[in-house]
């Protein structure tokens, strides 16, 4: 069989201005067009790379990259250092979380925005403790 791409990126088009959203996560919507994920979400497509305007193409890193990416963490992204588990937050962001989609793992200590330096994770639906465990 032949190899298809060397690397974990792909390209489609985006449904929304992504240009400002590299670390982001993201989803197509019902047309096939790439938009921002939201923190209900159970499976990304990956986090971008590049990102372009709306009709642009945007490249994106998918869940399997073997190395180091730029996560983009939420405003209030918890408390965030070497080894914390990263859910999916609004607008395609990361947090810290016990719950909710897991999307990455972070390399190093990270405050509110910061492009952080995470491996990504397959996406994992972590879910709550059962009450009284």
């Amino acid at each position: 069989m032949a190899i298809i791409h060397q690397q974990a990126v792909m390209r489609a088009t985006s449904g929304v201005d992504l240009r400002e959203c590299e670390g982001c996560f993201v989803k197509k919507d019902a047309n096939g067009k790439l938009i921002l994920c939201t923190e209900n979400d159970t499976a990304p497509l990956g986090v971008v790379h590049v990102g372009g305007d709306k009709g642009e193409m945007t490249d994106y890193i998918l869940p399997a990259h073997q190395g180091i990416v730029g996560v983009r963490l939420h405003s209030s992204p918890g408390s965030v250092t070497e080894g914390t588990k990263l859910v999916l937050a609004a607008k395609g962001t990361a947090k810290a979380g016990t719950t909710g989609t897991q999307v990455a793992v972070a390399c190093e200590e990270g405050t509110g925005e910061q492009l952080l330096e995470a491996y990504l994770t397959l996406p994992t639906v972590l879910a709550a403790a059962p009450a009284g465990a």
